[in-house]
Parts: C-alpha cells; structure tokens; sequence
C-alpha cells in the first residue's frame, strides 16, 4: 500500500471513529455516567453541541481522505480540535470531575493529532515550494 493511500485511509478512519463516537456517546451518556457513578450533566444541550460538531468534523476528515491533495486547512483545524480535546479531557480528569474512562476519546484524538501533524510534515517535504 502506498503512502497516499495510507493516509487516506487514516483519514477515513477517523471519519468513522469520530461518527461512531459522536453518535454512541450521544445515545449512552447517561447510562455511562449512571454506570460509573457520574453525576448527570446539568447543561446536557452542550454536550449534545459538541458531539454533534464532532460529527460534523468527521465529515471533513471524510472529505481529506477523498482527496489529500487538498483541504489541508480542514487537517490543521482538526490538529486544534484534537489536541484541545485531549488538553480539557486531561485537565477534567486531574481535576477529578471526570472518570478516567473519558481520557480514552482523548487520547485517541492525541494520538490522531500527531498522525495529523506527521501528515502535513511529510507531504510539505514530497512538495516542491512555489516560487
């Protein structure tokens, strides 16, 4: 498999990760929290918010892995996103007011972050600058 196609795929992964996640935590939130003996979110519509904006952002992460050439703005975007993800995962988690089963999305997200940053690095090495 080529290098492009990896990355493609990469993408398109995390298109589906994003989805799925986006849709199961929205779904099962409750029974999670109920579950870990999480206290209930008092504001559930930004919950709903945010996954609804991780869905979406899934859906440019989609639009990446359909063609790299392009949207490498989308993959910068994702780089923040991702990484904030984690960094208020992290924070909430050390803080105490989440359980440790929620830094998994996080580090997932980390860890697509670098995949992200690596992607970007290696493709403005293949690419010759414009002059």
């Amino acid at each position: 498999m080529n290098n492009s196609m990896m990355w493609k795929y990469t993408f398109q992964l995390k298109a589906a990760i994003n989805w799925v996640e986006s849709v199961f935590l929205l779904l099962s939130d409750r029974w999670i929290r109920e579950l870990l003996g999480q206290e209930p979110l008092t504001n559930p519509e930004y919950s709903h918010l945010f996954l609804v904006l991780v869905f979406i952002i899934g859906i440019g992460y989609w639009w990446v892995g359909k063609d790299i050439e392009r949207h490498h703005d989308i993959v910068k975007l994702g780089i923040y996103a991702q990484s904030s993800v984690f960094v208020v995962l992290a924070y909430h988690t050390l803080v105490g007011k989440l359980h440790p089963l929620y830094l998994i999305p996080g580090v997932i997200d980390l860890v697509f972050a670098i995949l992200f940053s690596l992607f970007l690095y290696s493709y403005a090495r293949t690419k010759p600058a414009l002059e």
